[in-house]
């Protein structure tokens, strides 16, 4: 099956398409795709999903459906079905799906609530949602002076997923979990996240570094009656 373009393009960094390496330079041996992938039971809708992370994760016959706005890592991805779209406009019936998850995604648009509330629309009563993104002062030991503010940042997200979901629950974290083991990792980390090279340079290593983030959960409620 090939994938299908519906409605507009989402906002992507300028060489998200046009420098595949650069986002491809390095890669997390560790990932909440990892943690929340063998909990899913599905139809999950995995909306900005990339190369298909998360499809790895899924126990066997778990029905699964991708989304993303990137031409390059659709036609890259060995997962199908695949929609290339919208995720502010998603080509699905009200109720369709019993997991949906925004990973790593949310803070491409100028309006991540438009996404949240589609996100919404599109699970079932009692679905699950989910929802990660890294904090501001995440990599100090290579971004002492934390990254440049997105619209959707560790420090907003749980009032973002609020915006549609009644009970986020953030579940965060601050700590080191693996380390950078050679210069040219370190090298290769630096590109990957707009890092200035030079900085790879004055590090030793294995370089630990600290990690700070969330993960967003939440669950749609069943409809009161008044």
């Amino acid at each position: 099956m090939r994938a299908w373009k519906v409605g507009a393009m989402t906002a992507l960094e300028p060489d998200y398409d046009s420098d595949p390496d650069r986002r491809r330079a390095w890669v997390a041996p560790r990932d909440v795709h990892d943690l929340i992938g063998p909990e899913l039971h599905g139809p999950v809708l995995d909306i900005g999903c990339g190369e298909g992370r998360l499809a790895q994760q899924l126990r066997a016959g778990v029905a699964w459906v991708g989304v993303d706005s990137s031409r390059e890592q659709t036609a890259r991805s060995p997962w199908r079905p695949l929609v290339l779209g919208d995720m502010r406009n998603l080509p699905f019936a009200d109720n369709s799906f019993a997991e949906v998850a925004h990973l790593w995604c949310l803070y491409h648009l100028d309006d991540p609530v438009a996404a949240v509330q589609e996100a919404w629309r599109v699970l079932q009563t009692g679905g699950r949602y989910y929802a990660c993104t890294a904090a501001r002062d995440n990599d100090p030991e290579l971004a002492p002076e934390g990254y440049p503010a997105t619209t959707f940042d560790a420090e907003e997200a749980v009032e973002i997923v609020a915006s549609a979901f009644p009970d986020p629950r953030p579940e965060r974290w601050d700590e080191r979990f693996f380390p950078l083991q050679t210069k040219d990792e370190v090298r290769a980390y630096c590109r990957h996240n707009f890092i200035p090279q030079e900085r790879a340079e004055k590090v030793d290593v294995p370089l630990w570094l600290t990690k700070r983030g969330v993960l967003v959960r939440a669950t749609k409620p069943q409809a009161t009656s008044l």
